[in-house]
């Protein structure tokens, strides 16, 4: 309601980020006051969840953006799902926001693969591409910040890539709470 109020582009679009950030946490707390299981949660359904309020607000309707999912179903507990979440906010949106600036047509790519010692995201748009110019590793943008602290958080490693689009993967540790 408060953003309603306000009148410069730039602010109303970083108030919009914090409300969305903050809609990923509530998501997460959401399922688990549904869930039988208040200690585990599938991140794969959590992720498809997230994504897909995204494209909802973000939905231009000039733009016809597609989400497709190839995701194992992995369960884990708040610890890792909060700041995984977090992760798929930052790039989803930037996708969504960035991607497909003067494309009519878009899709982004949500891979979930498990392992036993790890597992593997990867988050692939066919957008324009992040910028030659623009140096991820030292990127003052807080999202790119917050993606980095977030994977130095739960101990793992991302990389990015500029191909016919941009592709972000990243590997974290882990232990299933479920054996398959």
């Amino acid at each position: 309601m408060q953003s309603q109020n306000i009148q410069d582009v730039g602010v109303k679009e970083m108030f919009r980020e914090s409300i969305n950030r903050i809609r990923s946490m509530a998501i997460i707390h959401e399922y688990l006051y549904r869930s039988d299981n208040q200690s585990e949660i599938d991140l794969s359904l959590y992720i498809e969840s997230l994504a897909d309020n995204l494209l909802s607000v973000y939905a231009d309707t000039k733009k016809e953006l597609i989400i497709n999912y190839s995701m194992d179903n992995v369960f884990t507990d708040f610890d890792i799902a909060i700041p995984v979440g977090l992760i798929v906010n930052e790039i989803v949106t930037n996708s969504i926001k960035h991607g497909f600036l003067e494309r009519p047509k878009g899709k982004i790519d949500i891979f979930l693969e498990k392992n036993k010692s790890k597992i593997k995201l990867t988050i692939r748009d066919n957008g324009v591409g992040i910028p030659v110019n623009l140096d991820v590793d030292y990127s003052k943008t807080l999202g790119l910040q917050l993606i980095k602290l977030l994977v130095t958080q739960l101990n793992g490693e991302y990389k990015i890539y500029r191909e016919d689009g941009t592709t972000v993967q990243i590997e974290i540790p882990f232990k299933e709470l479920k054996p398959d």
